[in-house]
Formats: C-alpha cells, structure tokens, sequence
C-alpha cells in the first residue's frame, strides 16, 4: 500500500484544513474517552456513572464518523488526478477506497495519541501546577494506569474512522466522468410516499401519546416524525428549484432552479443533518432541566464538536458541487453570459437552500418540543 500512499501526496490548502479539522475532531473525541476512564478509574464502584459518561461520548463518535464519511466521499471529485494516479498504479476500487480509509484513519490515530500525551503529561506533572486537585476526577490519579485498556479505548476512534471512509466511497464515484453532466434526477414517487408516511405517522404517534400521557410513544413518534423532515429535504430542494424555473423565468431564475434540482439530492443530506439536529439540540437545551444536563464543559465541547463537524461536512460537500459545476460554468463564461449573473443566480440558488433548511429546522424545532411536553 505504500506505494500507493506515494501518489496521494500533493495536500493544497483545503487539503491541510480537512487534516487538521480531523485530527482535532479525533483529538477531542480522545480527550473525551480519557476523561471517561480517568471517571471511572477515580470511582471504580460508580458503574452506573461510568457508563452513563461513555454514553455522552457516542454523539462524538458519530459526528467524528459523519465527517470522516463526508470527507472521503468528496475526495475522489476534488482530486481526480489522485485517483487516476492511483489507478495508473494499478489500484482498483476496492485498493482505492482502502488507501482513502488508511489516510483518514492516520489522521484520526493521529489526533487520538494527541490526546493520549495531553491527559499523560496531565496526569504525570501538571497537577503539582493545579491547586485544589480539580482535575483528579478526570484523569484518576489515584488509581494504576491501565495502558491496554487505554489504547483499546483509544483504537476505537481511528477504526471508525476508517471503516467509515471506507464505507462512504462508492465505486461509481472512482469512475471518471463530468459530474456537471450528469441528468437532472427527478424524486421517485415510492420515495416521496415514504418520506410523507414517515412525518405523518410520526406527527400522529407523537400527539396520541402526549394525549395518553405515554413518554415512549411520543418519543417513538418523534423519532419517525424527524425521519420523515429530515428525508424529506432533498425533495424539497428540487421542489423549490422547480418553482424557481417555473413560468417564464429570466436567466438567473432559469440558472439556480436548474441548479438547484441538479443538486437536490447531492446537497438534501449534508444540509438536513445540521438543520435537523441543530433545531433539536436548541430545543433541548431551551426545555430541559439544568439538573439533567451533564456536569462541567463536557456538553459545550460536544455541542461546539458537532458544530464543526456538521459544518465541516456540509463544506465539503458545497466544494465538491462548485467543482462539479465549473465546467458549467466556464461554458456559460464563453458564450458571454456577464459574472454578475452567474453571482445572483448562485445566491439565488443559496437563499432557497438556507430557506428550505430554516423551514426542516422550524418543523423538527415544533416536533421536538411536543415530544418534550409529552
């Protein structure tokens, strides 16, 4: 595989942002395991508390996950001179998706051993600078230093890391091709039945069980219900893009309806996912107790974790479709279509995107707190 990894130097700037993005991600997702042990380690009687603070890591987890998967998804259309190196090498797909996985999980295992030599410097010199012992529950002074245990924890983030590069990369996006291209896909109507049922049996199980009193249906009806706003994005994308094309449009509504649908189901996931969780984890914090929350900056970490992570992955998916485009757009330059056009018609385009996301947020905001209140 070396020789492989050979061909996929060449980092540019994007490149070295998505590296570090990753590595830190991975390094807080460490420090957030470490800390867990250092818990369990200072209070090794507690088990409830142990694993109630693991637990509060698998949010971490997955955002690590979700932006890893986001990453090695965008990479094959952002570098296509590294894939067809690598296939002039002679990697196939599945050598292909193994050297993106191995890249990423370097990374990843790069943050983790980050953290690993903060809570080891910690835990061996800095507390003598600390007055009061304020960190002793964190990092478990007081008991031995399992170090298998330790680096089996800490396995744990590159490994998901990798897996879920790995699983992310499709063979078809290892192909070369002209993604700008590519034919308008209209939303199958099995699809939009689906995602319809979805919300609205989530809407009704939700309501019965807040009119019976009963917590585990209204939470079984939120979950359905935020499956079906949260499916329901990229055919609203298309939707909105259909109106703006529709009638008699001008060049900069033709442009960014057009667009707009080209993109629905490109675009659909990476922008429901902050849309959705955003308008829950506001809601949340807004409703809940403060006695239920978890004590220390363990939740504003999580929360700012998942912040860059979801943004993160919704910029590389923003660069990924502006690179797909530029073909496009290099074609109307030379026909002389003026760059003011091309401009309104993408903040056109970008205004019924944040529009469609602020409606999803609006609607999984309402549905959040009726299961709250149930």
């Amino acid at each position: 595989m070396f020789p492989y990894l050979r061909l996929a130097r060449g980092y540019g700037f994007l490149d070295l942002c998505r590296c570090l993005l990753t590595a830190a991600a991975s390094a807080t997702v460490g420090a957030l395991l470490l800390s867990a042990l250092g818990r369990a380690l200072s209070s090794p009687d507690d088990t409830g508390a142990a694993i109630e603070r693991l637990l509060w890591c698998l949010p971490a987890l997955a955002a690590v996950g979700y932006l890893c998967a986001a990453w090695a998804r965008s990479l094959p259309s952002q570098r296509p001179e590294r894939i067809a190196g690598l296939a002039a090498a002679g990697a196939g797909p599945v050598r292909t998706r193994l050297v993106l996985a191995g890249e990423i999980a370097l990374i990843c295992a790069l943050g983790a051993v980050l953290a690993l030599l903060g809570f080891m410097v910690l835990r061996a010199h800095w507390l003598e600078l600390l007055p009061g012992g304020r960190l002793d529950p964190a990092l478990g002074t007081r008991a031995g230093f399992p170090a298998a245990g330790t680096v089996a924890l800490l396995a744990v983030v590159p490994l998901l890391g990798g897996l879920t590069a790995g699983a992310a990369v499709r063979s078809v996006d290892l192909l070369p091709g002209d993604d700008a291209d590519r034919i308008v896909r209209r939303p199958p109507v099995p699809y939009l039945v689906a995602v319809g049922l979805l919300a609205l049996a989530g809407a009704g199980i939700a309501v019965l069980g807040m009119r019976g009193h009963t917590g585990a249906e209204a939470w079984a009806g939120g979950v359905l219900g935020l499956l079906g706003l949260a499916g329901a994005v990229p055919a609203l994308l298309y939707l909105v893009g259909g109106l703006l094309a529709s009638g008699r449009p001008r060049a900069v509504r033709l442009l960014a309806g057009r667009a707009l649908q080209a993109e629905a189901w490109r675009l659909g996931a990476p922008l429901a996912v902050p849309a959705v969780a955003g308008a829950v984890v506001v809601t949340v914090l807004l409703r809940d107790a403060p006695g239920r929350r978890p004590a220390g900056p363990l939740l504003l970490v999580e929360l700012l974790l998942l912040g860059a992570c979801v943004l993160g992955a919704l910029l590389a998916r923003l660069v990924e479709l502006a690179r797909a485009r530029r073909g496009c757009y290099a074609s109307l330059s030379r026909i002389g279509a003026p760059g003011g056009m091309l401009l309104r018609a993408a903040a056109l385009r970008g205004g019924a995107a944040v529009l469609v996301a602020a409606a999803t947020g609006a609607g999984v905001a309402a549905l959040t707190a009726a299961v709250l209140a149930a």
